[in-house]
């Protein structure tokens, strides 16, 4: 019998599962260390039940602080809109820095100066939304309640559990110049795998989680000649991340957008980690990126980028004029379009830079 009782608990053991919680993610007052890497080639699909992911080889490009702060420390209009006097459906519980909304690329065509946007999310016991959003316009912090509220996360949260949750948002810039943005999100979630995770940070029990994310932006805006709706180009997009208990971010997380082609393309790889001291960020890199000349007449040069990029052309009525890869010359060969002001959509792993061009 001393031999019999490990191998009658070996199935147990095996196909142990851990269940996520609220307190299993972060809040207000948390910040963790995350490492980006450039290794797109790692099998992210694989899952199952009782699963083994060994990721031990990635290896850091650059590394970013996530800031989790706490309603304390949101400025007056924020905090009335998201803070005990607004509903209680609306009262956040943290407030971050985000790169994830497509509107923070419209600084770089319209006549105002977005400095940062923060993504207002409330956690509670059974889950976790995204309550709004408050957008520095020319030194101005508006906020923007989404009229309907997204759900990121649901608790507890178990194997093979799945949900679909909607987002709308709507930001009226009047009268700070005449612009409208529009956003709607469709969130499919399903817990696809557990098992145990090898990182550089170390080894954990963990939930996959398959995101689902179909997104439609629009923006209303007096950018050309008369004011016209223009669609963003924003590809459905799918998040894999792997979680376990108590460290308040995805152990690893990798996100992909669906391409023209219909093929599924990696254009992001994270994962937590221990201070390495990395300086290069994704603010330094998106800093750097020079497009020109401007007028131009042929070719287009895009300067500050290591590597390959995606870029677009978009038209004046929102059509895509032209799209593709650009490897090592980053010259962007423009003579099959046609005269007139354009939008050049820079897509890298740190992120999109988008910015008025003018063809001759």
């Amino acid at each position: 019998m001393k031999f019999l009782i490990p191998f009658a608990l070996l199935p147990s053991i095996l196909c142990a599962q851990i269940t996520l919680e609220v307190s299993d993610f972060a809040d207000g007052g948390d910040t963790v260390r995350v490492s980006n890497t450039n290794d797109f080639s790692l099998d992210y699909a694989s899952t199952g039940d009782n699963y083994t992911w060994d990721f031990s080889g990635l290896i850091a490009e650059s590394q970013t602080l996530k800031d989790y702060q706490s309603m304390d420390n949101a400025s007056a209009i924020p905090s009335f809109t998201f803070g005990a006097f607004a509903d209680e459906a609306y009262q956040a519980t943290n407030f971050a820095e985000t790169v994830d909304i497509p509107l923070d690329q419209a600084g770089e065509f319209l006549p105002i100066s977005i400095d940062a946007i923060n993504q207002f999310s409330r956690n509670t016991t059974n889950g976790i939304t995204s309550v709004g959003l408050s957008i520095g316009i020319s030194g101005t912090e508006i906020p923007v309640t989404s009229d309907t509220i997204e759900t990121r996360y649901t608790f507890p949260m178990n194997y093979e559990d799945s949900y679909t949750s909607n987002g709308y948002s709507y930001l009226d810039l009047n009268p700070i110049y005449n612009a409208i943005w529009i956003q709607y999100r469709t969130r499919n979630t399903q817990v696809d795998g557990y098992g145990s995770i090898t990182t550089p940070y170390g080894t954990f029990d963990v939930l996959r989680i398959r995101h689902e994310i179909i997104e439609s932006d629009s923006v209303f805006i007096d950018l050309f000649e008369g004011a016209e709706w223009y669609e963003l180009p924003v590809p459905v997009r799918y998040e894999y991340e792997w979680i376990t208990k108590s460290e308040k971010e995805p152990i690893l997380k990798v996100v992909t957008r669906i391409e023209a082609s219909g093929e599924e393309a990696v254009i992001s790889v994270n994962y937590k980690d221990n201070f390495l001291d990395l300086n290069a960020g994704i603010e330094e890199t998106q800093n750097r990126i020079q497009i020109g000349p401007n007028p131009v007449i042929n070719s287009l040069f895009v300067q500050g980028i290591s590597g390959s990029f995606d870029y677009q052309v978009i038209g004046m009525y929102g059509e895509v004029l032209q799209k593709g890869t650009e490897h090592n010359h980053n010259a962007i060969d423009l003579n099959n379009i046609n005269p007139g002001t354009h939008l050049i959509v820079i897509d890298t792993i740190f992120g999109r830079t988008v910015q008025k061009i003018i063809k001759q």
